[in-house]
Formats: structure tokens, sequence, C-alpha cells
């Protein structure tokens, strides 16, 4: 059995590269992304880590949780010296069997394991 919980992930940058680097990376390691959007002001764009739409506990959604949390330290390990990060992005998980949404892992969560 299992239940629906969608987990997305979200990637901002104005540096177009590294966002473009970014999305490639997830789509090396198997997950399924949207974008880079077109830039909007400032040079803005955003990509989607799409959620993989298996219920929770399933040999799907296992294997793509540990995808996504690949993913996640890629993310923490593109960070400058200081911390700091041209990549802005977040974690969510929400879905109708919850009945909420939450934000799981974020960029200011410095220090911190990322949700793995």
């Amino acid at each position: 059995m299992g239940y629906m919980r969608h987990d997305a992930i979200v990637v901002t940058s104005w540096k177009r590269e590294a966002l473009i680097e970014a999305a490639q990376h997830a789509v090396a390691i198997g997950l399924d992304v949207i974008g880079p959007s077109e830039d909007a002001t400032n040079g803005i764009a955003t990509f989607l880590v799409c959620p993989d739409g298996s219920k929770e506990g399933w040999e799907e959604s296992n294997l793509f949780d540990g995808l996504r949390a690949t993913f996640l330290k890629y993310l923490n390990g593109v960070r400058h010296e200081d911390n700091s990060s041209c990549l802005s992005w977040v974690a969510i998980a929400y879905g109708s069997d919850d009945q909420g949404a939450e934000i799981t892992a974020h960029t200011w969560q410095i220090g911190l394991p990322a949700n793995v």
C-alpha cells in the first residue's frame, strides 16, 4: 500500500550557466526536469525537478527519494567557500493524502543535512 506525497525541487538563479549545469546534473542522475525557464527580470530563471508520481514506500518512490537526496548533496556541494551560492533552491513535499505541504530542505540550511 502507500499514500501520495509529491516531492519536488525548485531551483532559481541569475547565473544561467550554473542553472543549466545543475539542471543537466539532475537529468544525468535520472530525475525529470522542466526548464530552465526563459529569463525573467534581472536574468532570473528557474527549473523544476518533478515529483516521481509513485506512492510513498513503493520501490520507485524509494529510488527517487535517493536520487533527490543525491541532487540536494550536489546543490550543497556547489557552494562557494563562504557557503553562499548563486543557486537558490527549495525542496517541497505536498499531496492530497497528507492534506498539507512542507519545505523539506532549502538553500539556507547551511551546515545541516539536506534531508538525506
